[in-house]
């Protein structure tokens, strides 16, 4: 039995080999061919998706203003500190936030140490309180602040993810870059407004109580209440609400767009049940009063709570189009950005590049493939034409592991494809050069030689595979992009060489042997 090969081995393998072949097949079938195919099969069998580079599309890089994440968190620590001031009977006066600080007098000194300890209580992040006189400044400590922008970057790539895949943009390749900024590739997609429209709104919803005790009049002349606030609407014009939330868009469940009853679009939403235990109880408290929804800084609606709302549902009407509906409903969904976006850089790769970089990629290969499969067959001969069998499995291997994981090809990862033809028959050299090495030695029988031949080279394959592994695991961990594509494709490429030489080479040399019958080998 030559290599120790069973039935049941090579049948394993040659199954393998055809495997390849049927899930590299959507790369090679017409377009009308495969949009014939099931649905259902077409989820999971595909081609491999093409990057930016090579089918066109829109490049965006934004960035996280994490400033007005600081400015906002410090309002809200402001209006904390306000509330729990009065509590106490602890007087004071000028709370202010400037210059990315609190300040707060404190106008009784013998009161200084009890107000510093009670505002180190209202968050649970670490804050950094000093004085100055009886004027206490409270800032957020620099590791605290770096936490905190870290996080909400993070937390952005999450939603910006959500947001894009709501809607529908095939294969979006979305990465944090640096400290603070989010790069998102759209291949296929060469009028980005849309998205871009989308990702500027951070969609931070909120419900405020109406206060029907301060006029606009008399907000806009500055005689407002400390925990009231003056806010514009859409249609209501400016409206004075309550500064307390009475319920937050985290607590949404979901949104989706409708028609009220009078058949004009508007948006329904649903609550979690904390969420919607708040909402009940708020309802409950104040029906006659009109509660207005807040999203991003602007009133959209301003209703009045005729009835309580015990069923954790709600509708929000108003001048909508159904795009506008469904837009907003996509946002609530996904959730709100913790600081907004801003674009900094933005290119459109036209398709035609995108088609002559194919061109040129794909006529790089075939030229590379060609010279092999020919040097392979003038200097081993007939075991060229199996080292050049086992490289076209290979190809077919390695297109087939790509469509599965759902990879991006990028020009770097054709690149990448290019360089796993050369190191595919690399392998094959060297099993072929021991085995003229044996038959120098006089090794004359061909199983023999054949099995000295892959055995005494296993160790220098999975060597030189091994260490160019690791230069792609590299490539992928620290990369980014195209760099990342490149270390894909090559580490994928690596494991369907090491198949595709110490295996697939030996279930077609058996075969060969068993064909011939060799009285030696010819090499």
């Amino acid at each position: 039995m030559l290599f120790g090969y069973s039935k049941i081995k090579v049948g394993i393998i040659a199954g393998i080999m055809a495997l390849g072949v049927v899930l590299s097949a959507p790369n090679f079938m017409p377009e009308s061919m495969y949009k014939g195919l099931p649905q259902k099969v077409r989820e999971w069998y595909h081609p491999v998706t093409l990057g930016l580079d090579l089918q066109g599309g829109s490049y965006l890089v934004m960035q996280v203003n994490t400033n007005e994440l600081v400015a906002e968190k410090l309002g809200s620590l402001a209006d904390l500190v306000r509330t729990s001031l009065r509590e106490e009977k602890i007087r004071f006066a000028g709370l202010k936030v400037e210059n990315d600080a609190l300040q707060v007098k404190i106008l009784k000194s013998e009161e200084l140490s009890r107000a510093r300890e009670l505002i180190r209580k209202q968050d649970s992040v670490p804050l950094d309180i000093t004085a100055n006189g009886d004027t206490l400044r409270v800032a957020y400590t620099e590791d605290a602040l770096n936490t905190m922008k870290s996080q909400a970057v993070d937390q952005s790539l999450e939603i910006v993810r959500k947001r894009i895949d709501e809607m529908g943009t095939k294969e979006p390749q979305i990465l944090r870059q640096g400290v603070d900024r989010i790069v998102i590739q759209l291949p296929g997609v060469q009028d980005p407004s849309e998205i871009k429209a989308m990702m500027g709104k951070t969609a931070k919803m909120t419900f405020h109580l109406v206060d029907e005790e301060t006029s606009v009049q008399s907000a806009r002349a500055g005689n407002i209440p400390a925990d009231s606030m003056l806010v514009m609407g859409d249609e209501t014009g400016y409206i004075v609400l309550k500064r307390s939330v009475v319920v937050g868009g985290e607590s949404l469940d979901s949104a989706k767009g409708t028609y009220d009853e009078q058949g004009r679009p508007a948006v329904s939403f649903s609550f979690k049940s904390m969420g919607a235990k708040k909402f009940a109880r708020a309802t409950r408290e104040n029906v006659g009063r009109r509660l207005a929804i807040l999203l991003d800084g602007e009133v959209i609606s301003a209703p009045t709570i005729n009835t309580p709302i015990t069923g954790g549902q709600g509708i929000i009407t108003g001048n909508f189009t159904v795009q506008a509906t469904n837009d907003l409903a996509l946002l609530l969904r996904s959730g709100a950005l913790p600081a907004p976006l801003t674009v900094v850089e933005e290119r459109v790769v036209g398709p035609g590049l995108g088609e002559d970089s194919i061109r040129s990629g794909t006529i790089a290969c075939v030229i590379g493939l060609a010279i092999v499969l020919a040097f392979m067959v003038i200097v081993y001969g007939q075991f060229g034409v199996i080292a050049d069998l086992a490289l076209i499995t290979n190809g077919f291997l390695l297109l087939a592991l790509l469509s599965l994981f759902g990879a991006t090809l990028t020009l770097p990862g054709l690149a990448g494809i290019a360089l796993t033809v050369g190191m595919a028959v690399d392998s094959n050299v060297i099993i072929f050069e021991r085995m003229k090495e044996e038959m120098m030695r006089g090794v004359t029988v061909p199983a023999e030689v054949l099995t000295r031949g892959f055995q005494g080279s296993f160790s220098a394959i999975l060597d030189g595979q091994l260490t160019t592994l690791f230069a792609a695991l590299f490539l992928f961990w620290l990369g980014s992009g195209p760099v990342r594509g490149f270390g894909v494709t090559l580490g994928l490429g690596l494991a369907t060489t090491l198949f595709s030489a110490i295996f697939v080479s030996k279930v077609l040399i058996i075969a060969w042997v068993n064909l011939k019958h060799p009285k030696k080998i010819d090499l």
